[in-house]
């Protein structure tokens, strides 16, 4: 696909995400919920099983797209499959889109490039957690995960904290 998100063709995992990879499309979901006052994000540490940037925290889900994929329901399945989580479309909202490029330094020779968009929903329920995609989950204080990304950067996926520094999301959320 182009920057302008329009498909152009169909690759493997392997050819869009090794060497520099392929723009594809992407999506990524944050759940959140409100505490006490505050908001809580719900986190997913990537399973050991993924090709990129496995074993690092990372927002509540994501994905790629598959050729005749809608973002929304895509989203919406993917919450089902490695979450366990079971949502409507008019639970989640789109907030922006962003490309992005990053190496997986962890992972020699494997890449992102993606065109990400990005959806939020509240929510707050049972979670039951597919071992193939996800090998922990956790809620996170936003002001507590915005001083652990400064402090401890290396443990979150990069789109994560491209999501979270982005002041969109911020500005949407609170």
């Amino acid at each position: 696909m182009d920057e302008q998100d329009k498909e152009l063709g169909t690759a493997d995992i392997y050819e869009a995400h090794q060497g520099k990879g392929l723009k594809h499309r992407a999506l990524s979901v944050i759940l959140y919920r409100k505490r006490e006052g505050k908001l809580e994000l719900l986190h997913q540490k990537r399973s050991r099983q993924k090709p990129v940037f496995k074993q690092l925290w990372s927002n509540t889900c994501c994905t790629n797209l598959r050729q005749g994929d809608t973002y929304l329901e895509r989203a919406v399945s993917r919450l089902d499959e490695e979450m366990g989580i079971k949502l409507t479309k008019n639970n989640l909202r789109k907030l922006f889109q962003f490309s992005y490029e990053v190496d997986d330094p962890r992972n020699e020779g494997w890449c992102e490039n993606e065109l990400d968009t990005v959806f939020v929903g509240e929510w707050d329920g049972k979670v039951q957690v597919n071992p193939d995609e996800a090998e922990d989950y956790k809620w996170i204080e936003l002001g507590q995960l915005q001083g652990d990304l400064v402090e401890n950067p290396d443990i979150y996926s990069p789109w994560h904290k491209m999501i979270i520094g982005d002041k969109r999301f911020v500005k949407e959320l609170i």
